[in-house]
């Protein structure tokens, strides 16, 4: 009768040390996910073959604890083609045409006498080189060359800096040269016109 109840009471220790490590086990889990969480790129997760350790952290996560991860993360997700049509691209859009249209841009910097050209032609020149370099870097480098755009500073590290700042500088230039013919509303409208090109730009199909 006793060894019974010593027998008895050894399983229910030994019961309560295997809970305990398998809870000390889940923590342990829980805090090393959580440290990935900071670091991990949620994207890479899903690639195949690109990252063996993450998708190896995952495969020995209890459910719980990647049910977790995963409903943690997911804010972090990128889904470029909702981003590339989104309805502030295509607002961005519309706008820059009829602001386009209702002012007669290209007839007025084209004919109109009051545009100073000296300082429009510089600032034309200016946009030439920027939209020369972003060619370069979108046309040549991402489509035909099939280059990561995250490589284009490693490659060419004076290409973006350069065309930061001509752009910066052709829209001052631009703004003295058409401030005759708009006053204070030439910022608004180039600045329009600008972002109606960015996005333009930004909604072109991936190669």
């Amino acid at each position: 009768m006793i060894k019974h109840e010593m027998s008895t009471e050894t399983d229910r220790l030994l019961i309560s040390d295997d809970d305990a490590m398998e809870n000390i086990r889940r923590r342990v889990q829980k805090k090393i996910a959580g440290q990935f969480l900071e670091v991990i790129n949620p994207d890479l997760m899903e690639a195949d073959g690109e990252s063996p350790d993450h998708s190896k952290l995952r495969e020995n996560m209890d459910p719980d604890t990647r049910k977790k991860f995963e409903k943690r993360y997911e804010k972090y997700r990128t889904n470029t083609n909702n981003y590339k049509y989104s309805i502030q691209n295509f607002m961005w859009l519309l706008v820059a045409i009829a602001v386009f249209y209702y002012t007669d841009f290209y007839f007025a910097v084209r004919y109109d006498i009051r545009v100073n050209r000296f300082w429009f032609n510089l600032g034309a020149l200016l946009v030439l080189v920027t939209v020369s370099i972003a060619a370069f870097l979108i046309v040549w480098l991402s489509f035909i060359k099939k280059v990561h755009s995250d490589d284009w500073e490693r490659l060419y590290p004076s290409a973006i800096p350069l065309a930061t700042a001509s752009s910066i500088m052709s829209g001052i230039f631009l703004t003295v040269g058409l401030w005759p013919l708009w006053n204070i509303l030439t910022p608004v409208i180039l600045f329009i016109l600008f972002m109606g090109f960015i996005v333009t730009v930004a909604m072109l199909p991936d190669f």
